[in-house]
């Protein structure tokens, strides 16, 4: 009897193993879409009084904002360099747009430190994923040196701005196209764990719209923020591919398993305002570096959540790799710090203290909003974001200006408590020295640890700093 018993249970105990089996954990698919040049105030639930961004608004209403996320640099490529590789400036090497002397070269008081590509031995985030199990695709703007295909990504439809055929194709910045290629690959893809890159082009210059939405944002009441009817128009389009993301993942029954991270590489151009952030796209300056986010998981992330811990965007490679439960990948440092456990409600805090910023290097820009000096974005400089306080150190007054001994009286050294004065108005070095002496310890010592390099005089070679008087190291 006992064994007939037995016998009638095996088919049972088999099932309710395969069944087991399929309710193992599936690596969650990973969908970043990042938009080029987006403001933190350009969302309209950020406070835009004239941009209509209701898909973005319905993603953040179903899941969680990010009101103090940080890009890793001031314009593209340094920051999508530092988020592939997970790395900051120094560790890569990828310091500017093109050139590392944009600008006035009579203007410049120092020789920056040259740029560099990333190489291909830098293990990425895609390769990571890619070997970690997933199928990786790329869609829009890579803005990197070599091609993606070579840095882990398996589809690799990657494209120049140069292009771009708006006049042509009637889509604004391929915003369309790029999105019916980023949903076929989550059709073909949807049975197996996929990351996909969406790095659209826009909402980058030369601002593009469709003429029914031109005519829409012409129409409409201007804001006292923004009233660019092109740029508006720009906006929306991004904002339905979002959209159209949103519910391809739907249609195909993934929303469960997956999650979106929606981001910009850093702040806007100087015609679109921040108020009240000071400074604009090319600056170190809250305006070129606080970036719009929203991060959504249904099946794990509180709906109308929000954190305002400081992020940035090298934190998404640990942070994709915590997703998937793959490990560290050995001999590769990675400057970021997972988010999981902020996402999923289980932490408020991260370990980390402080985001380094790294920039040698000369950015043109005359007259712009928020700068320093009437020829530059960018000159070189050095920022420490601890907390609620903000150091930017600059090379040319250390190197050429009497260096820390002159710290008071050579306007090396700017200090801003962030949260008091987000618009950084009030200079605070000479009133909080302590805050300031300590910070440049802590810079001093991360620029050792990353052989940060300073801009220095065409004679001489580049050396890192000694925040100690009388002496350079």
């Amino acid at each position: 009897m006992k064994r007939i018993v037995a016998l009638l249970l095996l088919p049972l105990c088999l099932s309710l193993t395969v069944l087991g089996a399929d309710k193992k954990p599936k690596k969650p698919n990973i969908i970043l879409f990042f938009v080029d040049d987006m403001g933190w105030k350009d969302p309209s639930f950020m406070g835009s009084d004239y941009h209509e961004t209701p898909f973005l608004d319905q993603m953040a209403k179903e899941g969680m904002v990010f009101y103090n996320a940080y890009s890793s640099g001031p314009n593209c490529a340094p920051s999508r360099a530092s988020m592939i590789s997970g790395q900051y400036t120094p560790r890569h090497g990828k310091i500017a747009v093109w050139d590392a002397k944009r600008g006035p070269e009579d203007k410049m008081r120092l020789e920056p430190v040259p740029d560099q590509e990333l190489s291909l031995d830098n293990y990425t985030m895609g390769e990571a994923l890619k070997d970690g199990g997933y199928v990786t695709g790329i869609f829009g703007k890579w803005h990197i040196a070599g091609e993606a295909s070579e840095q882990g990504f398996m589809v690799d439809q990657s494209t120049e701005p140069k292009e771009i055929k708006f006049k042509k194709t009637n889509d604004p910045k391929d915003i369309y196209k790029l999105t019916d290629e980023a949903c076929t690959f989550m059709e073909e893809n949807k049975d197996q764990p996929f990351f996909l890159y969406l790095p659209h082009h826009a909402v980058h210059a030369k601002w593009e719209a469709r003429q029914e939405m031109l005519t829409y944002f012409q129409s409409k009441e201007k804001g006292k923020l923004h009233n660019n009817p092109v740029y508006a128009g720009m906006v929306k389009h991004t904002d339905e591919s979002l959209g159209t993301v949103m519910n391809k993942v739907k249609e195909l029954g993934i929303e469960e398993n997956t999650i979106i991270i929606f981001t910009s590489d850093n702040g806007s151009l100087g015609k679109i305002h921040q108020d009240p952030l000071r400074g604009v796209k090319g600056m170190l300056y809250e305006g070129g570096i606080r970036v719009p986010m929203v991060v959504w998981y249904p099946s794990k992330v509180k709906a109308g959540s929000s954190s305002t811990v400081s992020v940035v965007n090298t934190d998404f490679y640990p942070t994709f790799l915590d997703l998937a439960g793959l490990k560290k990948p050995k001999d590769k440092i990675l400057d970021g710090e997972s988010l999981k456990a902020l996402f999923f409600g289980e932490k408020e805090t991260l370990k980390r203290k402080s985001i380094f910023y790294h920039y040698p290097n000369y950015l043109d820009g005359k007259n712009q909003r928020g700068g320093r000096d009437p020829y530059f974005r960018n000159r070189p400089v050095t920022v420490v974001i601890n907390g609620d306080w903000k150091l930017l150190f600059f090379h040319e007054e250390y190197v050429l200006d009497g260096g820390f001994d002159q710290i008071d009286t050579n306007n090396m050294v700017e200090l801003y408590n962030i949260k008091e004065d987000i618009s950084e108005s009030k200079n605070l070095a000479l009133e909080h020295k302590d805050v300031r002496d300590q910070l440049l310890k802590d810079l001093q010592q991360w620029m050792d640890q990353t052989n940060a390099r300073l801009a220095m005089k065409p004679t001489e070679e580049n050396y890192r700093p000694s925040f100690q008087r009388g002496k350079k190291k």
